[in-house]
């Protein structure tokens, strides 16, 4: 058996993020969208796009470590408008769920798709593409490609 298994760390790559039908926040100006992915204390966000309006797609890709028990726990999205000088709007959150089935076809992207909601209403969505790479589990391709000893 293996010890520390519920401490192997998994790399999460969440990258092709976009969000459509967003509540406008701001009366006379496009929303300044900006999306946050948090695990526990792990949490990642894009950069935030000038006057993206209701529909954003965010051309970067970022990454998280996450346990097994991150990954059983979920993520919860939180979609915002950025604004200078006072707080952020928050536009919507949801949540990207049965993260551990990823585990089963490690490095094999896979694409999610969340309902953003807003004081209990339903405000728009959010999709994104979704990776794990590393730790343990079924995967072929773990160690592959590293040298050592240079």
């Amino acid at each position: 058996p293996k010890p520390n298994m519920s401490h192997t760390l998994h790399v999460l790559t969440i990258s092709e993020i976009s969000c459509r039908n967003l509540r406008s926040a701001d009366f006379l100006s496009k929303n300044d969208v900006y999306v946050v992915f948090k695990c526990g204390t792990k949490k990642v966000k894009t950069r935030y796009i000038s006057g993206g309006g209701k529909n954003v797609t965010f051309k970067e890709m970022l990454t998280l470590n996450l346990s097994d028990a991150d990954l059983a726990a979920g993520i919860d999205v939180s979609v915002y408008d950025y604004d200078v000088g006072s707080s952020d709007d928050l536009l919507g959150v949801g949540r990207l769920v049965d993260l551990r089935s990823l585990k089963q076809r490690p490095g094999s992207p896979r694409s999610f798709d969340s309902t953003l909601r807003y004081k209990g209403k339903e405000r728009g969505g959010m999709s994104c593409t979704v990776t794990l790479r590393g730790g343990g589990g079924g995967g072929g391709d773990v160690g592959r490609g590293r040298t050592r000893g240079r």
